[in-house]
């Protein structure tokens, strides 16, 4: 965890992943993140069948429960937001002005609040009242092409057209949107700080998939025919350069010489120079995967790193990027505990700032752990939490539970 936003206060008030990952990513930079949660239900992550993704989600956080329905819930509300510089939530379309968490009606309470609407397909346009899950986001931004099967059902599409590019390359919607999201609140907070203003911020994670498929967009709307013209799947595969290719201990690496001069000083080391001025071919890309095939991955990567050569390791599995000397020295793997699961490996953070290193300061909360904590730094007396809790506004101090399912009407569960 770095501190580059320590010092600001999130109020996240989010079910699912698109809220509790942009909550996350500001945690990860340091933000004070409480996290509100119903007691009755709680932000169903942690559920057994998806505990992983609260264990990892909701790091660095904590949990106050509140039930925003009844009168003291929302006062308890109201004095928790007149503390915050950003409230997150992934709730649809108009759904947070009957619990009083709409822009306008916290706007109202905290006016420089930056206010981040991190939802699916995003609160305005036809959709935006929709409730969503993860994979309708990449779908309507074309990141999960289709086809009908020989036995007539449906299953992800083997086709891929070279001439366009492909929007897969935009990524997972819940993740890429969070990514967004957050960028999105740091810059509003820079604005904030120059103008003394807030900020309303209607994200949508489908966007968000398209926006970093920018590549493939600009191939198809505004790239010249002509260009067009010479990208073809055979053309494609002639290309020795820019390749995939098999070491000796039948790993894979990728190969990007698109620079002649990194391509003939590959050509010079490895004793080809022959093949220095021929680059395209069936014939050279087997000559040249008779090259790879002499050597292991890591001698590949020992021989990359001597020689400034474009050559990376391409890996499939999770436990292939853990024994990677490179990723190993990097800040993305964390290792931690949970108090349900015991010892848990954390995704960490890929920007690393210097003399901040990261690390898990808490691990997930289990439901309503600070509330307590929150409401005493209120002002509230340990008589008034009390009755709070006895009135089921709030968790009783000594609750316990991360897997509560309650009588909760459809309604009130926020999807996205």
């Amino acid at each position: 965890m770095s501190l580059l936003l320590s010092g600001i206060r999130v109020i996240e008030s989010s079910a699912l992943l698109n809220g509790a990952t942009t909550g996350m990513l500001l945690a990860d930079l340091g933000a004070d993140v409480v996290k509100i949660e119903s007691p009755f239900l709680g932000d169903y992550l942690r559920i057994r069948e998806t505990y992983h993704l609260h264990i990892q989600t909701n790091k660095n956080k904590r949990s106050v429960t509140l039930d925003l329905r009844k009168p003291a819930g929302r006062e308890v509300l109201e004095r928790l937001i007149r503390t915050a510089d950003v409230f997150v939530t992934n709730a649809p379309g108009r759904r947070n002005d009957k619990l009083g968490l709409s822009y306008e009606q916290l706007k109202a309470i905290k006016p420089d609040l930056v206010y981040c609407q991190n939802t699916g397909f995003g609160a305005s346009g036809p959709y935006g009242s929709l409730p969503t899950h993860g994979q309708m986001m990449d779908a309507l931004a074309g990141a999960l092409p289709v086809e009908v099967a020989e036995d007539g059902l449906t299953r992800p599409s083997t086709k891929r057209d070279v001439r366009t590019g492909s929007l897969q390359m935009g990524g997972e919607g819940t993740t890429t949107g969070a990514a967004f999201a957050a960028m999105h609140v740091a810059a509003a907070l820079v604005q904030r700080v120059r103008t003394g203003e807030g900020a309303y911020i209607d994200l949508s994670s489908s966007d968000a998939v398209i926006a970093s498929a920018w590549i493939a967009v600009a191939n198809t709307m505004n790239a010249f025919d002509d260009v067009l013209e010479q990208r073809s799947e055979s053309d494609r595969r002639r290309v020795a350069r820019y390749q995939w290719y098999e070491t000796n201990d039948h790993r894979f690496v990728l190969f990007c010489p698109e620079e002649h001069k990194f391509w003939s000083r590959f050509c010079e080391l490895v004793g080809r120079p022959d093949l220095a001025q021929r680059v395209a071919g069936i014939d050279v890309r087997r000559e040249i995967q008779g090259v790879f095939h002499q050597r292991t991955l890591a001698e590949w990567m020992n021989f990359a790193v001597e020689h400034g050569l474009p050559i990376g390791p391409a890996y499939e599995e999770v436990e292939e990027l853990l024994a990677d000397p490179h990723v190993r020295s990097r800040e993305i793997f964390c290792e931690g505990w949970d108090s349900e699961r015991g010892a848990v490996t954390y995704v960490g953070s890929p920007g690393i700032v210097r003399e901040q290193p990261y690390e898990v300061r808490r691990p997930a909360p289990t439901l309503g752990q600070h509330t307590s904590e929150i409401l005493s730094g209120l002002g509230y007396t340990d008589d008034e939490i009390a009755r709070l809790a006895a009135h089921e506004v709030t968790t009783s101090p000594d609750f316990r539970s991360d897997h509560i399912l309650g009588d909760v009407a459809a309604d009130d569960i926020d999807l996205s």
